[in-house]
């Protein structure tokens, strides 16, 4: 495995975003559990390690991870001189490495958010109890979670709070199976905020947000085959307080309502679910 790092590129980017901040989504298949563990202890005082989440075992579209890490840093100097001390060492206790570079989003917009799921949830809050049902089957699994992921999803402890990692490609152009009243055509993103707006309400009563996200920038230390290699337009990180949580949304009546627009604006997405590491 090899960490080719196009710096130019990711530089490039950065600067036509106007952010000095980078992130690092690490995608990561371990081959040495002990290893590893000195591996996070040894850079875990190097930028800010924001999350650590152990993946859902079972493959989405061919590719299987052990566990997600998010590490913020405040230049990407920092990032890569981060990547310079540690690569080795991380290379020698993994089978396999991808890593995404992202430009955040201000973490202040994510705790605004937390603030607003925390006011939803105190005057329209729902509380989810027993067991959610199993009805729910994704038509388009491009979009969707598959059925494989499904199946181990609620096979895990419901009681557990549960992270959704989301990265989307939006079309050009939505594609609705029915015309707009209005005649008009909208973007693949203006359709799938039209869902986010639905099945974020849905979220928000049940204390669900939110917690990171950003503009995909560059990936490298990737398998030529592996899905991620694909361009994409916005990576985005979600917490359910629980699993079941996220299994009674997408049974409820409202968020069904909403379905039709992520199917009409999503080209394509990766989607991994897991549990705090």
């Amino acid at each position: 495995m090899s960490l080719s790092i196009d710096i130019e590129s990711c530089c490039k980017a950065l600067k036509e975003a106007g952010s000095k901040k980078v992130a690092f989504v690490y995608h990561l298949k371990i081959k040495d559990v002990d290893g590893y563990d000195k591996w996070l202890t040894a850079s875990r005082h190097n930028g800010k390690r924001l999350y650590r989440v152990k993946a859902d075992p079972v493959a989405r579209k061919g590719m299987v991870i052990d566990e997600i890490l998010i590490d913020e840093f405040s230049s990407l100097k920092e990032a890569f001189d981060f990547l310079l001390t540690f690569e080795h060492s991380l290379k020698l206790v993994c089978s396999e490495c991808t890593i995404l570079t992202i430009v955040p989003e201000p973490l202040i917009t994510f705790h605004v958010v937390k603030g607003i799921s925390w006011l939803v949830r105190l005057f329209k809050g729902i509380t989810d109890k027993g067991v959610p049902s199993t009805k729910w089957r994704a038509v388009n699994t491009d979009v969707w979670p598959d059925e494989n992921q499904m199946k181990v999803a609620r096979a895990q402890n419901l009681d557990e709070p549960l992270f959704v990692y989301n990265l989307n490609k939006y079309k050009p152009v939505a594609e609705y199976s029915d015309i707009n009243k209005d005649g008009k055509k909208v973007s693949g993103k203006e359709a799938y905020d039209r869902y986010a707006k639905i099945a974020g309400f849905e979220l928000l009563r049940r204390g669900a947000y939110p917690v990171y996200g950003g503009t995909p920038v560059c990936l490298f230390g990737n398998r030529e085959d592996c899905m991620l290699s694909d361009s994409w337009d916005h990576f985005i990180f979600v917490r359910y307080p629980q699993r079941r949580n996220l299994l009674a949304t997408i049974e409820s009546d409202e968020f069904h309502k909403g379905e039709v627009h992520r199917d009409a604006g999503l080209e394509r997405v990766a989607i991994f679910m897991g549990k705090e590491g």
